[in-house]
């Protein structure tokens, strides 16, 4: 993402958010019994159970947000746009944690493996509903380490370790590839570079075609979701006073309604409306109404320093989190999770507060110095044709 502007400080709360609910969920699924199973359940019981569910929506959110910064940039650099150019923003921004995320996992999996082995082959799956789920899928080996770091996780290989959030970031990279692959077939893009020359049109064509066949349906049919970012590019600017208002009302409603069908699994089969489509379009029309809202006075308030924080360390958050709660939850809670009274939610506080203390650290050591690595690696790709 670029750097914080204070038109998208909501959209830097809403990143945040999304990062802590993503974890927020993991941590309870380990901790605290089903809603289900519950003695009895109060108005408070419900909220929260309800507020630490939505990890899955969460990411589609996540979509939503990346496909806006990111086709944002491919769309601004227009006729100029350059593959390597592009190709070093997107990968050393998701190397620069991926690399060293990787190997925590492998370090925070070793630990598993002496203090509770069983949690590495899925011994809790069924209990959690989430963590490794056999023996056979899971692998930490040298092998799906590279497979990885070039996003082949649920496509060639699982996932690397116990590291189960990173199926999402291969969709993300794929989508990277296939925008602008597609805008350089249609010559909407790197026309002074390419589009003088229609065997480069057509390259790029068979490339995203190529790429729409070969990968799976987990991750092709969440790219719309992915391209719905592109309906607040095009809008955002393009609205009257009025029809903001409007945009800002309806996305609420319609985010608010989509979270509730999206756990409506028995209706899902009756409409045949996809869950994440109507996330994608209520979070969409929802930044479109948010990103038009007047900026806030005050640059140094709590609000907007405390959504930039949540913000910047949300990549990190995401990708450390889950062998961290599975480290948690295989040696300290098992198959014997708790109620959520006061005891086990101060526990949860408490636990929230080490995960994002560590994500935070981990930001600090490697996310921040995105830009510096950026500066180090141009200057030796500046004579780069591409």
């Amino acid at each position: 993402m670029s750097a914080p502007s204070h038109r998208f400080i909501w959209f830097d709360f809403i990143r945040g958010l999304s990062a802590i609910a993503v974890c927020a969920s993991h941590l309870r699924a380990v901790m605290f019994i089903d809603h289900s199973k519950l003695a009895s359940s109060g108005t408070f019981e419900k909220i929260f159970y309800v507020a630490t569910g939505l990890g899955h929506q969460a990411v589609l959110v996540f979509f939503v947000l990346s496909g806006f910064f990111v086709g944002r940039s491919v769309l601004r650099a227009g006729e100029n746009f350059r593959i390597g150019s592009y190709a070093l923003a997107r990968l050393s921004r998701l190397w620069i944690v991926l690399v060293p995320a990787l190997i925590l996992t492998a370090v925070v999996d070793h630990v598993i493996g002496i203090l509770a082995p069983g949690a590495l082959t899925g011994v809790f799956q069924q209990v959690w509903s989430s963590g490794p789920v056999s023996s056979d899928e899971y692998s930490d080996s040298a092998l799906n380490f590279f497979a990885n770091l070039l996003f082949l996780q649920t496509i060639a290989t699982p996932v690397f370790g116990t590291n189960g959030p990173l199926w999402s970031l291969a969709n993300e990279f794929w989508y990277y590839v296939m925008f602008p692959l597609c805008l350089l077939a249609f010559g909407f893009i790197g026309s002074t570079r390419y589009g003088g020359q229609p065997v480069w049109r057509l390259a790029f064509g068979v490339l995203a075609v190529g790429l729409l066949l070969v990968l799976p349906s987990a991750i092709t049919s969440a790219y719309p979701v992915w391209l719905l970012g592109l309906v607040i590019h095009f809008l955002i600017d393009r609205l009257d006073v009025t029809t903001r208002r409007i945009a800002l009302g309806a996305g609420i409603a319609l985010f608010i309604a989509a979270l509730a069908y999206s756990k409506m699994t028995d209706l899902h089969s009756q409409l045949g409306i996809p869950p994440g489509l109507l996330i994608g379009i209520g979070s969409s029309l929802l930044c479109v109404g948010l990103a038009n809202m007047p900026q806030p006075r005050n640059p140094k308030s709590a609000f907007v320093q405390a959504s930039h924080a949540i913000s910047s360390i949300s990549y990190s958050l995401y990708l450390v989190h889950f062998p961290f709660v599975v480290l948690i939850g295989a040696t300290l809670y098992g198959s014997q999770r708790m109620a959520p009274n006061a005891v086990g939610l101060a526990q949860f506080a408490g636990w929230m507060v080490v995960l994002m203390l560590v994500s935070a650290g981990f930001w600090w050591l490697f996310e921040r110095r995105t830009e510096v690595f950026r500066n180090a690696v141009i200057p030796a790709l500046q004579g780069t044709r591409v």
